[in-house]
């Protein structure tokens, strides 16, 4: 406020600034997966957050594998569950690519069973690119995890390619 504004601040207008403070320090932010750290929220979607344990590996083609995510969500056991979980993201409308983005994976009991050759069952869901979802090997299609594909792939709010490349297509 100017020097000698008469406006002041009321009682009420603290309390929503305050309010609004604390849900913004409260809220955790989703972090690109490319920029992502062990700790870091790779996914906030309603109640569920995804935090990165352990990095993904980049690999060939267009793919980040064997990466740890924690999932707190209700329901979920106590400190989260973890999976190790791999993404193959794939081009549109390129010829000899999937008309897809593959997100596959286990659950785990702790980091030491990410290291080891896959001894359980893989769930995996296709995400079609005309909007079909098919999942297998267990895995239920949730938020999170199209979230984390959307992450992993760099598609739809990940998407950081400049504005004039997103634009083309």
């Amino acid at each position: 406020m100017a020097v000698g504004d008469s406006r002041r601040l009321t009682p009420a207008g603290v309390g929503v600034a305050l309010l609004l403070a604390l849900a913004a320090c409260g809220a955790r932010r989703e972090v690109a997966v490319q920029q992502a750290r062990a700790g870091d929220t790779l996914v906030a979607e309603g109640d569920t957050r995804v935090d990165l344990v352990q990095a993904f590996r980049p690999g060939f083609p267009n793919g980040l594998y064997r990466g740890v995510v924690r999932v707190q969500e209700p329901g979920a056991p106590a400190g989260g569950q973890l999976y190790t979980l791999s993404g193959i993201c794939s081009v549109r409308n390129q010829p000899g690519w999937p008309t897809y983005d593959n997100l596959y994976g286990h659950r785990i009991d702790n980091l030491a069973e990410a290291e080891r050759p896959a001894s359980k069952k893989q769930g995996q869901v296709l995400y079609h690119f005309d909007g079909r979802i098919e999942a297998s090997g267990g895995f239920i299609p949730t938020a999170w995890m199209q979230r984390l594909k959307d992450n992993l792939c760099r598609r739809g709010d990940f998407d950081d390619r400049p504005a004039e490349v997103r634009s083309k297509g």
